[in-house]
C-alpha cells in the first residue's frame, strides 16, 4: 500500500491536508476554541478624520503643558513614524504616533505634578533649621539633597516627612518650655520666692 504524503497532495485516512490552508468540516461545538491569529497585513489606508482629531488633539495638550509650539511637536512626531507629514500616515501607523504623543503629555505631567512638589517643600521648610534638616533627610534616603533631581515618589515621601516634623515640634517646644520652668523652679526656688514676695509688696503699695 503507497501513501502519498507529500505537500497538497496529502491524503491520508480520508481527510485532506493542506500545509498552507487547514480547514475543519466537522466541529464539536462544545469543543470548539477560537484562536484569534492576528494578521501580519499592514493597513495601508490614509488616517481617517477621528484618528486626525485625536492627534491634534494630543498635540495641543503637549503644546498647553509647556513642551514646545504644536509645529515643532508635530515635527518631532513625524520624525518617529518617517514621514513628512500627516498626509503620509497610514491607519497602521496611527497607533505608533497615539504611543509617543502620550508618553510625552504624560512626562510633562509628571513635571508640572514635580515642580509644585518642590514649591511645596522649599515653602514649608522656611522657619528655623527646617531646610537643613530636610536636606539631610535626602541626602540620607535618596542620594542628593538637590530637589529639582527627586523623582515624584522621592518628592511625596519628602513632604510627607516634613509635615510630620512640622507638626511634632510644636509639641516638643512646648515639653521643653514646661521642663525649663521646672528646672528655674528647682534650682532657684528661694530666689523665685523673694521676687514673688517682693511684687506681691510693691502691687499692694501702688494699688
Amino acid at each position: 500500500m503507497t501513501v502519498n504524503s507529500t505537500g497538497s497532495q496529502n491524503r491520508n485516512a480520508g481527510r485532506d491536508f493542506n500545509e498552507n490552508n487547514i480547514q475543519i468540516e466537522r466541529v464539536d461545538a462544545q469543543r470548539t476554541i477560537n484562536i484569534a491569529i492576528p494578521s501580519t497585513r499592514e493597513d495601508d489606508r490614509p488616517l481617517v478624520k477621528a484618528q486626525r482629531k485625536e492627534l491634534n488633539k494630543l498635540v495641543m495638550s503637549i503644546a498647553e503643558a509647556g513642551e514646545g509650539e504644536a509645529y515643532e511637536i508635530w515635527q518631532r512626531m513625524h520624525a518617529e513614524i518617517g514621514v513628512s507629514s500627516i498626509d503620509e500616515m497610514t491607519v497602521n501607523q496611527y497607533q505608533t504616533a497615539v504611543s509617543f504623543l502620550q508618553a510625552i503629555l504624560d512626562r510633562c505631567k509628571d513635571g508640572d505634578a514635580r515642580k509644585a512638589l518642590v514649591h511645596l517643600l522649599l515653602r514649608n521648610s522656611e522657619e528655623g533649621d527646617s531646610r537643613q534638616r530636610l536636606i539631610r533627610f535626602c541626602h540620607i534616603n535618596f542620594g542628593t539633597g538637590r530637589f529639582n533631581d527627586l523623582t515624584r515618589p522621592q518628592l511625596q515621601m519628602a513632604l510627607s516627612w516634613l509635615d510630620e516634623e512640622n507638626q511634632t515640634k510644636p509639641a516638643n517646644e512646648s515639653t521643653k518650655n514646661h521642663s525649663d520652668i521646672a528646672s528655674w523652679l528647682k534650682d532657684y526656688p528661694k530666689e523665685i520666692i523673694v521676687v514673688f514676695i517682693v511684687g506681691v509688696v510693691v502691687g499692694a503699695l501702688f494699688f
